[in-house]
């Protein structure tokens, strides 16, 4: 082979070597001029909404508060609340895009701790950077110590700058003054003047009453027409011990509507209870009484559930059954009332919650009711019980009083509202006696056909004893 044909032919392959390829990369053949693809903002909202929700939804209003839900301890509440914000807060520092979207779920849900927080959420609201970033609040939880309350007027600047406040809650934790209770000398901004800055699309409010003695007059709750649920509670500081002779008059102003009102818990006394018979409630089907000096005697106990009786299912009363027997018996009434009995006053109650702390009857030896104002019911079908904390026979006698077929015919469940059947369950009670006691009621409830539930609503069978080392004769009817 000649040299002139050895460098044409070198020449070629070296030509074939550099010949490009016609499969380039995709990103080769895209100018620099091309943008990126990238998500729209809309997308972005959605994946930072599933990255901070939380279960359960501490927004959701759609459906009715029931107090079968298990109860959060405050503290597990609290930590699960800071956790939420530190994952919100690191989203907010990925960019200034981010910090954009994500300012929206960080102010969402503000729960005050500290009279500390409400000042400088007040003051960050009221500067041109954080000036409305109030429209995203949401829920707005007030709960802090005794001897760290909250300036009424720092609130009073948060309520003003959130007209799409959904929940508000305040459990006794605004601060107090000499001047600002019942006192015209106070120019400043008193507990209760807040309400005048609550929005009127509010849906659930749970309200401390601060005055410090009951008025006929109550807070203008006829322009919140979309609350579904409302704690109603009286704090009165500065005078622990109040006595009225005779119930406050009723005005035609008084006489509220709250169409969409579904859940009502309160605390009040008996006098201005009475107040809440004139209520149009028409919606109403969940009541719960927390009170430890109520007088079941009164009027207003008879004339409340004379008017609304008919449309609850859920009622809890919150009582000793102990105070209830000695307020009747010790305290001076009028001989007509006498005692009211709930099966005739609320004929449409299907679930009924009490104490575990019921004395015995001496009027009915033989069993123990579940509640004094309770002897039997023909419709009721679930009663939850609270506050067992101990295993004596006394306790087991009234829970085999809940199984009397005569006076709780239609009666299905029987629950546990505390932790105690909770940790039998899953293996985290030590003590024996304790899963004896349970083991005694899980019979008799078996026997009677009643299912027992625990804190979560789940039925105890009799695999969870066979897991827990016990042993289950398998009875025909056994659950």
């Amino acid at each position: 082979m000649s040299s002139l044909g050895f460098v044409l032919r070198g020449a070629v392959q070296r030509k074939k070597q550099h010949k490009p390829s016609a499969f380039q990369p995709i990103e080769c053949l895209v100018t620099r001029t091309t943008p990126r693809p990238e998500l729209p903002p809309e997308l972005w909202m959605l994946v930072i909404r599933f990255a901070t929700c939380s279960y359960p939804d501490p927004l959701d209003t759609s459906r009715p508060v029931s107090f079968l839900d298990p109860p959060h301890v405050t503290q597990l509440r609290l930590a699960t609340y800071y956790a939420t914000m530190q994952q919100k807060l690191a989203l907010c520092r990925v960019s200034k895009q981010w910090n954009e979207w994500a300012t929206e779920f960080l102010y969402e849900f503000v729960w005050v701790n500290r009279a500390g927080h409400a000042r400088l959420l007040a003051r960050t609201l009221e500067t041109p950077e954080g000036k409305g970033h109030g429209r995203w609040i949401r829920r707005l939880h007030i709960q802090i110590t005794t001897l760290d309350k909250c300036n009424p007027s720092h609130l009073r600047t948060i309520l003003d700058a959130s007209p799409d406040l959904a929940i508000y809650s305040d459990h006794r934790s605004i601060r107090l003054t000499l001047f600002s209770v019942n006192s015209p000398l106070e120019e400043t901004c008193t507990p209760d003047d807040l309400f005048q800055s609550l929005p009127t699309n509010l849906r659930r409010l749970s309200w401390t009453s601060y005055e410090a003695s009951p008025t006929p007059t109550m807070p203008l709750f006829s322009v919140l027409h979309n609350l579904t649920f409302l704690e109603l509670h009286f704090h009165a500081p500065m005078r622990s011990s109040f006595a009225v002779s005779s119930p406050p008059l009723v005005s035609p102003t008084q006489m509220f509507n709250l169409p969409q009102l579904q859940t009502l818990k309160t605390s009040l006394c008996s006098n201005t209870f009475e107040l809440l018979s004139t209520w149009t409630l028409p919606s109403l089907c969940n009541l719960s009484l927390i009170s430890s000096d109520f007088s079941y005697s009164s009027p207003g106990f008879l004339a409340f559930f004379s008017a609304h009786g008919a449309k609850i299912n859920q009622l809890e009363l919150g009582h000793p059954s102990s105070n209830i027997l000695e307020e009747h018996y010790i305290t001076p009434t009028r001989p007509v009332i006498g005692r009211p009995i709930l099966a005739s006053l609320l004929p449409n109650m299907t679930e009924f919650i009490c104490s575990a702390n019921a004395e015995w009857n001496w009027e009915s030896p033989d069993w123990i009711a579940p509640h004094v104002l309770l002897p039997s019911h023909p419709r009721l079908q679930l009663i939850g019980v609270r506050d067992i904390g101990r295993g004596d026979w006394l306790l087991i006698e009234q829970m085999r009083s809940l199984l009397n077929r005569d006076a709780f015919p239609s009666l299905r469940y029987v629950r546990d509202m505390g932790p105690g059947l909770l940790k039998v369950r899953k293996g985290l009670e030590p003590d024996v006696g304790m899963m004896l006691f349970w083991r005694e009621v899980w019979d008799s409830c078996g026997g009677r056909g009643v299912w027992l539930e625990d804190l979560e609503g789940v039925n105890f069978v009799a695999r969870d004893w066979k897991r827990l080392g016990f042993d289950v004769p398998p009875p025909p009817d056994a659950v």
